[in-house]
């Protein structure tokens, strides 16, 4: 569904505009979903850390790191198979190939949730001491913005270089 939304907009641009997108087509779909990841993302970190997690209390930089650590696991899962199905277009089906798909995509996530993480951390000594909850909350958002930047730029190269990186006899 997400798909057919995307190129049912596609085919009501220009023609020079969908030239462009012809050419560019795998980066703007992979900046498409993810922008749909990063949205899964802070949907789960603002529902973890601001509605669950704020009933109890934790320190503060832990509860960053819990809220951080299982939106990122869910937005893997869903990254995982939109990239797989409509950005890299991987036709791996075989239990070992998928295998190797799946564990090197979490595996250069967890690389760049380590990056996130620290940027959040860094983040939350400045919102920590913010005098009001509008300004914990902006500068929260601010810290995310950037640490989502960071992530997805990364996680494209992790994921065209490395994850599913065409073989020769796919790209002939």
């Amino acid at each position: 569904m997400l798909n057919k939304l995307l190129y049912f907009f596609v085919n009501l641009l220009p023609k020079s505009l969908r030239k462009i997108f012809d050419r560019y087509e795998e980066q703007i779909v992979y900046i498409y979903y993810g922008v749909l990841t990063t949205l899964v993302n802070l949907i789960v970190q603002y529902g973890v850390q601001f509605g669950i997690l704020s009933q109890v209390p934790w320190n503060e930089q832990f509860e960053v790191t819990l809220s951080t650590d299982i939106a990122w696991c869910v937005a893997v899962v869903f990254g995982f198979y939109v990239n797989k199905r409509y950005v890299f277009k991987s036709k791996t089906m075989e239990k070992k190939g998928l295998a190797w798909e799946f564990l090197s995509f979490t595996g250069g996530r967890v690389l760049t949730l380590l990056a996130e993480n620290g940027i959040m951390l860094v983040g939350s000594f400045f919102y920590h001491d913010a005098e009001t909850d509008t300004d914990n909350f902006w500068i929260f958002t601010l810290f995310k913005f950037i640490a989502q930047v960071v992530v997805t730029l990364s996680n494209y190269f992790i994921s065209k270089l490395i994850v599913f990186r065409k073989k020769k006899t796919e790209a002939e």
